[in-house]
């Protein structure tokens, strides 16, 4: 618990210590700036991205249990995902999130061109969901009632062609 209430402290102090007034959000500087956290946000492990300079600190991903597997822990998933794109940022090289189905699970990753995939050799694992609920629901932060087996009941289910882009996503 000490680590959450030392996370939320530093975050807070670091969004409290901006001399910025300017609260606009904007991805027009380098993605190299931003720094990834983890916090608890309505009892719910969440990652934050905070641009120094910036007030705004963004929540980017909801960990709800119901999207982990179940040997995940949520804020473990989200420091790691934390530190990944921490240094993923660090690069300085374009990235594109895409997402694999497999029997057991699906897998979100990272890579460098828009038509790799999951298995391809520049690609970089970020985490691992829940089979029974899309990729878009965590990356769009969306609560999994929301999201509870979206057109998989009826065997319906879509890939869309290109990588899937979430709102947030600033490359």
């Amino acid at each position: 618990m000490n680590k959450y209430f030392y996370t939320a402290i530093t975050v807070g102090a670091i969004a409290l210590s901006s001399t910025s007034l300017n609260a606009k959000e904007s991805y027009s500087q380098s993605i190299s700036n931003t720094i990834f956290v983890c916090s608890i946000e309505s009892e719910t492990p969440t990652l934050f991205a905070y641009s120094p300079g910036k007030i705004t600190i963004t929540p980017l991903i909801n960990w709800h249990e119901e999207y982990l597997l179940p040997e995940q822990s949520g804020i473990e998933v989200c420091q790691q995902v934390a530190a990944k794109l921490q240094d993923l940022s660090q690069q300085r090289q374009k990235r594109f999130i895409t997402t694999e189905n497999q029997e057991d699970q699906t897998l979100v990753c990272m890579v460098t061109q828009d038509n790799y995939n999951c298995n391809s050799e520049a690609s970089e694992p970020l985490f691992s969901l829940n089979p029974n609920y899309q990729a878009s629901c965590i990356l769009d932060r969306r609560k999994p009632i929301e999201c509870v087996a979206i057109g998989q009941n009826r065997g319906v289910f879509s890939v869309p062609d290109a990588p899937y882009t979430p709102i947030w996503w600033p490359w």
